[in-house]
């Protein structure tokens, strides 16, 4: 879904696309390299870019937050026009298409804003743009040799767990719009899902431009410390379920990343005592941009009142409980990513939400969605749209 550390106001180009990006192209990296690309050599790998297992990135160890190994998401159905995936190759699928929605942000959009699925996962030109026109562009994933052909599977998980991207010479970070401080704690298996699902993606020949030099950094983020993620009372009578909802939502998942403020130019991209409190604001190129929601259990300034049912409303439909429709970039169905999410996997997080403690912050978001036709009277229309939304806000 994703948004960045922001020293920088990004301006997101066809602002229906869920704010999170995931970083693997050809010559030049999101991170202003200018080095061979994931097309590159293979230093002395097989040529399908398997990788001995030198513990480069393993991934969190299974604990009893892990989905089982039928758990859903391990079902999920392939296309027609697909090869024929294994279970494990069907767990990355899912993940990718559905959990993360990486296809948001390395799809490219129609002028219509539909994802072209002709060039799925070729990478995004232009995906953020500062005000100056300068951009960053999200990277090619595709079986190319401008894609991640080349790469070898640990290398693939070190640039989206770790953030750094191996080059001849030497390590380059990668911009934390690319949400790999969340992904840092992705357990093993389903990293290595992931990973497997990305070598069967059909090849597109994409070669990405660099990105500009405004979004290079000197080095990764830090990874979000898993200890400090919040975890349901012992008391909770669905703790089991809300349980496997912290993974999906904080580790794998990026609800937190999107509903937690984020720290301007520092190290720890989210405030630890911030989680789930919202406020971070999505410039998505519309009159009123979205911050989002406190989605804490308080009362008043959260979603305390918010039934579980409720919650999967949101997720499923998009529509929260007083029946209005969300703004972008929240992925909701029928059409966003969270549509395909297992029954289970959505009440999971539905009950991990649910037990968030309590935190007081008032997030008055302006958006409305649809978003109003042009005034017909030169301004007062949209005044009074604003007011009305407001005054809705204060209320909510």
């Amino acid at each position: 879904m994703t948004t960045t550390t922001r020293n920088l106001t990004l301006t997101v180009v066809a602002g229906l696309a869920f704010l999170v990006g995931c970083s693997s192209s050809k010559s030049k990296s999101v991170d202003g390299s200018a080095a061979t690309g994931d097309g590159g050599a293979s230093d002395g790998n097989t040529a399908d870019g398997t990788a001995a297992k030198d513990g480069t990135t393993t991934g969190t160890d299974a604990s009893s937050d892990r989905p089982a190994a039928d758990a859903p998401g391990t079902d999920a159905v392939t296309t027609d026009a697909g090869p024929v995936l294994t279970a494990q190759e069907k767990r990355g699928q899912y993940l990718m298409n559905n959990v993360v929605g990486c296809p948001d942000c390395h799809t490219p959009h129609l002028p219509t804003g539909a994802p072209d699925l002709s060039k799925y996962l070729s990478g995004w030109e232009c995906f953020a743009k500062l005000p100056n026109g300068h951009c960053l562009h999200t990277r090619n994933l595709t079986s190319d040799a401008t894609g991640l052909k080349n790469r070898t599977n640990d290398e693939i998980k070190k640039m989206f767990m770790d953030g750094l991207r191996p080059t001849p010479t030497g390590m380059q970070a990668l911009h934390p719009a690319m949400p790999y401080y969340v992904f840092h704690n992705m357990l093993a298996d389903d990293a290595d899902a992931v990973v497997a699902y990305l070598r069967t993606v059909p090849p597109v020949v994409h070669e990405v431009p660099r990105s500009d030099v405004e979004f290079d950094i000197p080095m990764p983020v830090l990874p979000i410390d898993p200890t400090t993620i919040p975890k349901a009372a012992d008391t909770d009578p669905n703790k089991a379920s809300a349980d496997r909802g912290r993974y999906l939502s904080s580790q794998v998942g990026v609800c937190i990343e999107c509903h937690t403020e984020h720290q301007m130019g520092k190290p720890l991209v989210l405030d630890p005592t911030k989680y789930f409190q919202g406020g971070e604001t999505f410039n998505i190129g519309q009159p009123n941009n979205p911050i989002s929601r406190n989605i804490t259990s308080d009362n008043d300034t959260g979603i305390g009142k918010w039934t579980v049912d409720d919650i999967l409303t949101v997720l499923k439909d998009g529509k929260s409980k007083d029946g209005k429709l969300l703004c972008p970039p929240m992925p909701f169905g029928p059409m966003g990513p969270y549509a395909g999410l297992t029954t289970q996997d959505a009440t999971d997080i539905a009950n991990y939400i649910k037990s968030l403690p309590a935190k007081v912050n008032k997030v008055a978001s302006m958006c409305v969605w649809p978003p109003a036709p042009p005034p017909s009277d030169g301004g007062t229309d949209a005044v009074k749209a604003d007011s009305s939304t407001a005054s809705d806000a204060a209320k909510d």
